[in-house]
């Protein structure tokens, strides 16, 4: 409980001050937590946000770029480590070797499918930066979902 003595101070007894604090962190790993596991979520609201404003859609697709961007890194990671097991009993690097050039190509793709989409994008400098972000945003959620599906997925563990 808290009282006041005859100064005016405030005194808090002990257990009440760890309750608080409890209540504090549950509160703070709470919101961590939904702050964490929903980041598209935050994304789709930037987006509703955004409404028909491009540069505020843009800021929207760099956020979304990024996310997509860190999944498929770490997918590729993970068919790294994938392709580097295969090739251990063989003590070759063929399907490392292939993986890296697969990779490589896809960059290449990317840059030059997206680059051709926004210079046949009609509309301004923003319109067309947006297009090219959304080309590059679907492209790498596809070779993401590839490689997850086909080496990632429980059933070739």
């Amino acid at each position: 409980s808290i009282r006041a003595d005859e100064s005016g101070r405030i005194d808090v007894r002990e257990m009440d001050l760890k309750r608080i604090l409890l209540c504090g962190l549950v509160l703070a790993a709470a919101s961590f937590a939904a702050h964490a596991a929903s980041p598209m979520v935050e994304i789709n609201m930037c987006y509703q946000k955004a409404g028909d404003d491009a540069v505020k859609i843009g800021a929207c697709l760099e956020q979304e770029s990024k996310l997509v961007q860190a999944e498929y890194k770490d997918a590729v990671e993970r068919v790294t480590v994938v392709a580097k097991a295969w090739d251990k009993p063989n003590r070759n690097r063929t399907r490392w070797d292939k993986l890296m050039r697969a990779n490589q190509a896809f960059d290449n793709f990317i840059k030059r499918e997206c680059d051709f989409v926004k210079n046949t994008t009609k509309g301004s400098s923003t319109q067309e930066n947006n297009a090219a972000l959304a080309c590059r945003i679907n492209l790498y959620r596809m070779r993401t979902d590839m490689l997850e599906n086909r080496y990632l997925s429980s059933a070739k563990q």
